[in-house]
């Protein structure tokens, strides 16, 4: 059985007292669990426009474990949901404003909530929006994690805004800048973190892996092997793999003991983590 579809079984079977403990369960305590993770890649993203709560909606559907999102600041300091740098690739701001290269930290808040999100990828999502980071956790945490991956601005204000919110134990904070990562830890001991990564990991890397408590990496799946996820065990961290769309892949990954595949494609590889 798959994600939510497993455990709505297994609490209907245990009874009301159980079901109290599985919602109030942390994030560190789901990640931790034995079994591979299903983790929806900026949502449901082959099926629907990146990062925006539609993707986020569709995951759930496929019952994922986690969803992943990637958040930037805008020009005045608030959190928006979106990879690139710029706006151009996934909303219409070149054809709204004109020019090219139009950086979110160049825009606030209130200019990129007027932006379409989702007629790049296909007319039927038009007038799509930007979601703000509160938009997209508020969605996903309705049926899974939140992997919150953040692309720009510092660590107070992410960890200020989770504590605020009473979210500091109930999301998964990840980046590649593992200095980023060292300062969340040190302003929340208790947050879940994942650090990303390619290539070989050296062992320098696992000592910083283990200096800031990570607690699982994401690494790239072409990197990995039975070897080097036994190595990353061995150092403390569950091991999920980016970004794994094709089936045969993923089984090979699952064989040689990954923790996780981060997939654009959960509907297609869900299925392979119940075999």
């Amino acid at each position: 059985m798959r994600g939510r579809v497993g455990l709505l079984f297994l609490l209907l079977a245990a009874g009301c007292g159980d079901r109290k403990d599985a919602v109030t369960q942390t994030a560190l305590e789901r990640i931790r669990e034995n079994r591979v993770m299903l983790i929806a890649h900026r949502g449901a993203s082959k099926a629907m426009p990146e990062n925006t709560l539609p993707a986020f909606q569709e995951a759930q559907a496929a019952f994922v474990d986690l969803i992943e999102l990637d958040y930037r600041h805008t020009k005045d300091g608030r959190p928006v949901v979106i990879h690139d740098e710029t706006l151009d690739r996934t909303t219409d701001a070149v054809a709204r404003w004109g020019g090219a290269d139009i950086r979110v930290a160049s825009r606030t808040l209130d200019d990129i909530r007027q932006l379409d999100a989702g007629l790049w990828f296909d007319k039927r999502f038009r007038n799509t929006r930007v979601p703000t980071l509160e938009g997209a956790v508020s969605i996903i945490e309705l049926e899974a994690l939140a992997l919150i991956e953040r692309k720009s601005g510092d660590a107070k204000t992410l960890v200020d805004w989770l504590r605020t919110t009473g979210r500091l134990n109930s999301v998964v904070v990840q980046a590649f800048d593992w200095t980023f990562l060292a300062q969340c830890r040190a302003l929340a001991p208790d947050l879940a973190i994942g650090a990303l990564g390619r290539e070989a990991a050296t062992d320098d890397d696992l000592r910083t892996l283990r200096s800031f408590g990570a607690v699982a990496v994401g690494w790239r799946a072409k990197d990995l092997d039975a070897a080097r996820i036994k190595r990353f065990h061995a150092n403390g961290q569950k091991v999920w793999a980016y970004t794994v769309n094709d089936p045969e892949a993923a089984k090979k990954l699952i064989t040689a003991g990954v923790d996780g595949i981060i997939t654009d494609d959960p509907f297609t590889i869900g299925p392979l983590l119940d075999d």
